[in-house]
């Protein structure tokens, strides 16, 4: 795979002797090879949301029988011609290639090492008869490329060079070098790490806009929100080669993703509209289920039925009455009252006081 894609690039390079734009011709191939993946990735996933409701009730009805439940998603599965790996494959299968891609392009920005220079240098010394000490620069090297093909124009360009101009800038340099060494010349470099945030930022618009009303998880959200600042952060510790394979990739995709939004989610027909509307109604069911209980477990009554309060105020009346009206049949001693600091029974013959 490696030798396949720096095969690839020493082709680009071979037709324009541009080592910026080869890396970005390189970069296009190998994104137009995996879009269809991105795109048959994307309506798997759709398709899942969709019958998403279906999916929770099969789940809900064999909740206590594992082997019932997944025997019963895999014939929904079926009978709908639904993948439930669709949706990741396609991701799995791209990741590899990103990798390949990326090491190769780092891969053209390796110096020769100073060891090996210096001791064909200290050997050429010693049968000359020099004794004279000379310290070699990172700058002074010229590239030992990895991956690319020997008979290669690239491969004959890069070993007889230390520098891989383009657009005013050293591609195998980082932002950080140059920073330290002229910050007016480190402008461009910081120029491309400004556009790699500012696409990753728009990529995120777009996928956030169309997901309006989705129910995110807090761990995703925090992850989706630091994570275009992350390879900004990434750019300025790398080559300037890798920058723009980020930058080109980032374009890219903000249009792929508008292609996806208009294919995908325009139209009220659409899947993606479909996938809102099914997701939607999930909410709403379990907003309704949901809805009656408030804080503390309570649970709110119906329309016409008696709030707590009522009740309990009823049920002690009732009791009241009860204790009154049912004194005889219940058996109980009926209560003394005092009169005049003495104790009376109900009923007993009042005394009446003598008059001295």
């Amino acid at each position: 795979m490696f030798d396949l894609i720096a095969q690839v690039l020493a082709f680009f390079y071979s037709l324009v002797p541009s080592y910026g734009v080869a890396i970005v011709l390189l970069t296009l191939a190998v994104m137009i090879v995996v879009t269809p993946l991105t795109l048959k990735s994307t309506r798997s996933m759709l398709q899942m949301q969709r019958l998403q409701p279906e999916l929770k009730a099969i789940q809900t009805r064999y909740k206590d029988d594992r082997q019932k439940m997944n025997e019963e998603l895999m014939a929904f599965y079926q009978e709908n011609g639904i993948n439930p790996l669709g949706g990741c494959l396609p991701l799995l299968v791209q990741l590899p290639v990103f990798l390949v891609l990326f090491r190769v392009v780092q891969g053209i920005t390796r110096h020769a090492t100073d060891v090996g220079l210096a001791g064909g240098w200290a050997a050429g010394s010693a049968s000359s008869g020099r004794t004279d000490v000379v310290q070699l620069n990172d700058d002074d090297l010229v590239f030992d490329p990895e991956n690319l093909p020997v008979e290669s124009d690239m491969y004959q360009d890069l070993i007889e060079t230390n520098e891989m101009n383009f657009l005013g800038m050293d591609l195998s340099k980082t932002a950080l070098d140059v920073v330290g060494e002229n910050f007016l010349g480190a402008l461009p470099y910081l120029a491309l790490i400004v556009v790699v945030l500012v696409s990753s930022l728009v990529q995120q618009r777009q996928i956030r806009g169309r997901n309006t009303g989705a129910q995110i998880n807090p761990q995703q959200e925090m992850i989706m929100r630091i994570l275009p600042w992350m390879l900004p952060v990434f750019s300025f510790t790398m080559p300037a080669a890798l920058v723009v394979y980020f930058v080109i990739s980032n374009l890219y995709r903000i249009g792929q993703q508008g292609y996806i939004t208009r294919s995908l989610y325009s139209g009220e027909d659409s899947l993606g509209a479909q996938a809102r509307r099914s997701r939607e109604e999930a909410q709403a069911k379990e907003n309704a289920g949901g809805g009656r209980k408030q804080a503390g477990g309570r649970t709110t009554p119906k329309k016409g039925e008696p709030t707590p309060k009522r009740a309990d105020a009823r049920s002690a009346t009732k009791q009241k009455s009860s204790r009154g009206s049912g004194a005889g049949r219940t058996g109980k001693a009926p209560t003394r009252q005092r009169s005049g600091g003495r104790t009376t029974e109900p009923g007993a013959p009042q005394h009446k006081k003598r008059k001295r």
